[in-house]
């Protein structure tokens, strides 16, 4: 192995830990030599001693050389100061420069180097290059701006990034009022009109429903770009784009051209489509291959009518399309090329998942083979960009009836923490992704040997260099059409445990990311969007991570199933205030089958767990459900018949999913959700962490329909028992 000193110097440099508190609050040190591969992932050579040292050479001389960082991220009101590096014989001279708003409005510069402080010099290769600072005027408005500056032959352009100092909250939630809602994974959803999944005119149902039970935000999981022409990758947390929207949650019959169509009312109306739809709805787990043959062959012939009828004539529906096109520019285009080629490639070969199983040339979007196929496939692109734009639409129109029924939020979105390694979003900006790594975590009680996602992360060098142009335009789609947003892992805004390629998580370190950089585009972009924001944020919470979110306004989630502490739960009344709280999650089952054990007898059916452990987590289990019992007891909730003495008296009751529930509103939080799931009383899970084929993930639906669900007079009981509960618990 080369000079240790040499290597710890280099992943200093790239943000590469060596420290950290694992799950129990031990230290932990990560061995030097497990940085190699990192380091490796990031794209430096360090096979020897010698390169290890051009390495961070060129780190810091690429810093020295540089006139103004690439980007410069400021909240307002604070000084904002600019870092400039002069090479000696340009150091006294007259710099003239001007900031750009975005408005187009211009504040003209002129910097005296001659009367400026030198901070700091250093010498490369018989060069000296000085560190000088200036400061920005103290009235720049909010946003994105750009500064240049230029001196004879030397010239810089720089994006100044201008943040509030909070998140934004709506004003009632600023007050004592507290609100409830439901957390969904939408494709989970029934109704009498859905295709065998739930779409967004489910949601928009939905949401119309709770809002007159008095609930105030629906949840989604991510509702990312997936793959068309590969329905059955179907995990929403391993997405092909983060930017753009699965376009299997669109609604055909809600889409205008629909009702225009001949062609597509007369199909809808035939018996064997009638049959396969019906098959869809009728499926216990979501039949993703039928549903997109089902809706793709719809939307593939609403799109040729919309082509002649619409786009070809100019009409005023087809000028609206271009120009949603064109707000959306050129990452639109490019999402849809992808989606374009990976059809084309898919229908060659069913085993093709993704762009690194494409031909040479076709694995860069800027190749002359991809303009050429881009030339001749001009109206399937055109295609995939309309399915962007029905969904959007769709989206919006969801929103816009849950604020119209009243409700303070609507709906919240969740950024996944990551894209899939095959997908557009790698393909159409491959350098900012580190391939040769996965995002995963650290070994902790549960997985002893870490896990490894699989998720390729962002280059924070690269990332840098292009002015964090990826991560605003991901902040801003996932801040549209809605009123909040959830961070998925939300700890991945400070850092990612990376995983080298070809070795288990036990083998990873933490890679630094500039936290406040990133918070101040989501606290402009928040307060631009009015969304609030929450993240998820369990687990081993960083210093870093607790100092600096709850200023910012930014929400925690909570979940009640983790807050055993030994022979109770968490009091209500210490609940985070600042905190989006629920029973369980999409990771973790639900209350039935948390309280009868049906997920420890799942993960020794999948060989998760072997008897010993699954039978030590009974017995932990069993004493849970005291601690559980006796917190309703305490604050006067406990079940009806119910005897911790008597294990015959324990089982699983609708009274005790209601008790368990009106604990959880009674909570501090300002936010509480429910998941329908437990409404109903449904046993098995919707994911099993670190199972893929094993079991169902992702597919299993709710057992009614949103229709019978909201028509049911316990359920409408119970939801008003919640908001009683919430209205008055302030």
């Amino acid at each position: 192995m080369s000079d240790s000193n040499l290597i710890e110097q280099l992943a200093g440099h790239c943000g590469v830990s060596g420290e950290y508190s694992d799950w129990s609050g031990q230290p932990v040190s990560v061995p030097t030599e497990y940085k190699l591969p990192i380091l490796e992932a990031m794209g430096l050579n360090v096979e020897s001693d010698d390169t290890i040292k051009q390495a961070i050479q060129d780190s810091e001389q690429q810093r020295w050389q540089q006139l103004l960082h690439p980007v410069f991220v400021y909240t307002q009101g604070q000084a904002c100061l600019v870092s400039l590096h002069l090479e000696d014989q340009q150091l006294g001279h007259l710099f003239k420069g001007e900031i750009t708003l975005e408005t187009g409005s211009q504040h003209l510069l002129t910097l005296d180097t001659g009367a400026m402080t030198v901070e700091a010099s250093r010498t490369f290769e018989g060069s000296t290059y000085h560190h000088l600072m200036f400061k920005l005027p103290d009235d720049l408005p909010l946003g994105y701006h750009q500064l240049s500056l230029k001196s004879d032959k030397t010239e810089g352009r720089s994006l100044i990034i201008i943040a509030p100092e909070t998140c934004y909250e709506p004003e009632q939630l600023g007050s004592s009022n507290k609100i409830w809602g439901s957390a969904i994974q939408l494709y989970t959803l029934r109704t009498n009109h859905d295709w065998g999944m739930g779409d967004f005119s489910s949601l928009r149902q939905l949401a119309t429903e709770l809002a007159e039970q008095g609930a105030d935000i629906i949840g989604l999981n991510p509702i990312h770009a997936l793959y068309p022409a590969n329905p059955l990758h179907s995990s929403p947390y391993s997405p092909s784009s983060r930017t753009f929207i699965n376009p299997l949650y669109i609604d055909v019959t809600a889409v205008p051209d629909f009702s225009e169509c001949e062609e597509a009312q007369k199909r809808f109306e035939e018996p064997e489509f009638k049959r396969q739809l019906h098959q869809a709805r009728d499926e216990e787990y979501v039949d993703y291959s039928l549903v997109a043959w089902l809706k793709f062959g719809f939307l593939n012939t609403l799109f040729d009518h919309f082509y002649h009828q619409h786009l070809m004539s100019e009409s005023t529906r087809g000028k609206t399309f271009l120009n949603f096109c064109r707000n959306r520019g050129n990452a639109l285009e490019r999402h849809a090329l992808y989606e374009t080629i990976y059809e084309h490639y898919k229908s060659l070969d069913i085993n093709n998942w993704g762009w690194p199983c494409w031909e040479s040339p076709f694995k860069d979007p800027e190749s002359n083979a991809v303009k050429e196929f881009a030339r001749h496939n001009q109206k399937r692109i055109q295609y995939y960009m309309y399915l962007q734009w029905l969904a959007e639409d769709q989206l919006t129109k969801a929103q816009e009836a849950a604020i119209e029924a009243g409700m303070l939020v609507g709906i919240y979105r969740d950024l996944a923490v990551g894209v899939d390694s095959g997908s557009s979003d790698v393909w159409s900006n491959r350098k900012l992704y580190c391939l040769d790594a996965g995002v995963g975590a650290p070994p902790d009680g549960v997985a002893p040997q870490g896990q490894n996602w699989g998720l390729p992360p962002f280059n924070p060098q690269v990332l840098r260099e292009q002015q964090y142009q990826p991560f605003i335009e991901m902040v801003q789609a996932n801040m549209s059409h809605c009123g909040a947003l959830r961070i998925d892992h939300v700890m991945g805004l400070l850092r990612l445990w990376w995983c080298p390629k070809g070795k288990t998580a036990d083998y990873g370190a933490y890679v630094y990311y500039p936290l406040d950089d990133f918070l101040g585009i989501i606290k402009l972009e928040s307060h631009r969007r009015q969304c609030l924001v929450f993240g998820e944020d369990l687990g081993t919470i960083p210093p870093e991570i607790e100092a600096s979110l709850p200023p910012a306004l930014f929400y925690s989630n909570e979940v009640v199933l983790f807050e055993c502490l030994g022979d109770h739960f968490t009091q209500p009344q210490d609940y985070k205030p600042m905190a989006l709280t629920c029973i369980s999650n999409h990771d973790i089952p639900p209350l039935k089958a948390w309280w009868n054990c049906i997920d420890l007898d799942l993960r020794l059916q999948l060989g998760i767990y072997d008897h010993n452990r699954a039978q030590q987590e009974k017995e932990e289990r069993h004493q849970q459900k005291l601690a559980l019992l006796k917190t309703l007891s305490s604050i006067h909730e406990f079940p009806e018949g119910m005897d911790p003495d008597d294990l015959s008296t324990l089982g699983y009751s609708r009274e005790l999913m209601e008790k368990a529930h009106y604990y959880l509103a009674r909570t501090a939080s300002k936010i509480t959700v429910i998941q329908l799931e437990e409404v109903l009383q449904i046993e098995s899970p919707v994911n099993i962490p670190g199972t893929s084929d094993e079991y169902p993930n992702w597919r299993r639906k709710l057992t009614d329909t949103v229709e019978t669900i909201f028509s049911n007079q316990a359920n409408q009981s119970f939801f008003k028992n919640v908001g009683v509960i919430r209205r008055h618990r302030s």
